[in-house]
């Protein structure tokens, strides 16, 4: 299918978000039987056609959600058939269940559908896959780079990165931390305009390119788990997201630590795969990022980075 025919059944999908969605209707668009239009939909998308039109009718719900409009109303909204199965789809995509949603994601805007060309073919080809171990590495470096701009203000004199099992990286260090205090909509302030991001899917993960300078909510929405804990001011501050959505109220307890903030996080398999960090990856971009000077000292798994 060309560029045209592809606009084509997209912006049907989108058009038709609120009622069930026909494959036959699709196929006919595109001129083809059911069975090819799904082959050739599923090679060029990288997923089903009835998995992309879910998620479609899931990131139009998500904006319902924020509009103030109640789960059974927007389940029903968007044609599917239960409460319970719209609840199970929307938190299998999400990671959060829709009245968490709706509570605590800041914004969301649905993304506009991507017409597939050869460059963005979902193939598993060797290059995609460092792509993806690459991307998932990034996720390390942008968070250590909040880390190094402390210290080149003089604020941080010691970063420690540690992975960790499943997956999951712990980086501390010792910083002025996050600027947050016992008003919980200050720091609710703080929280979304440093951290809260929004789920991204694998299809607009693909068209994001190089993460450089992406920030922590872009960092944040491409995990599937993301704990902060900052000390500072003789208390402890904690909030966990996952796919960039606080979970809860930021839990504040009286605490005696040194100063810093602490993030641990697990990049989302849905989008990375499982796979472990390379400590060698890691070290030699750490050595490009150093100072040169002593005053910072980064230790990966408890062994000092010398430049």
């Amino acid at each position: 299918m060309d560029q045209a025919e592809w606009k084509k059944i997209l912006a049907y999908v989108d058009c038709h978000i609120h009622e069930k969605i026909d494959l036959r209707s699709l196929a006919e668009i595109a001129g083809y039987s059911p069975f090819y239009f799904s082959r050739i939909f599923a090679e060029e998308m990288g997923m089903p056609v009835t998995g992309y039109i879910r998620i479609r009718k899931l990131q139009y719900a998500a904006v319902s959600l924020l509009e103030g409009r109640k789960v059974l109303e927007v389940a029903m909204l968007y044609a599917f058939d239960s409460h319970e199965g719209f609840t199970r789809a929307f938190t299998r995509l999400f990671g959060s269940t829709p009245s968490t949603v709706r509570k605590y994601l800041v914004s969301y805007t649905v993304p506009g559908f991507a017409v597939p060309t050869e460059k963005r073919r979902y193939l598993m080809t060797e290059s995609k896959r460092e792509d993806l171990r690459y991307g998932r590495h990034q996720l390390i470096f942008e968070t250590v780079r909040q880390s190094l701009e402390e210290a080149a203000e003089g604020f941080c004199t010691r970063v420690e990165i540690m992975l960790l099992q499943d997956g999951r990286v712990r980086i501390r260090d010792n910083g002025r931390g996050l600027p947050l205090s016992e008003d919980i909509q200050a720091d609710r302030m703080v929280l979304n305009k440093i951290l809260a991001g929004k789920p991204v899917t694998n299809a607009e993960y693909s068209q994001m390119g190089d993460l450089v300078q992406a920030g922590m909510q872009t960092v944040n929405s491409l995990c599937e788990s993301l704990q902060v804990m900052v000390y500072r001011d003789g208390r402890s501050f904690r909030q966990d997201y996952v796919r960039g959505i606080a979970q809860h109220e930021l839990s504040i307890d009286i605490q005696t630590h040194e100063r810093g903030t602490e993030i641990v996080m697990k990049p989302d398999s849905a989008i990375f795969g499982e796979g472990e960090f390379s400590e060698d990856m890691i070290r030699e971009w750490i050595k490009k990022q150093l100072p040169g000077d002593g005053r910072l000292d980064i230790l990966l798994n408890g062994e000092k980075i010398k430049d």
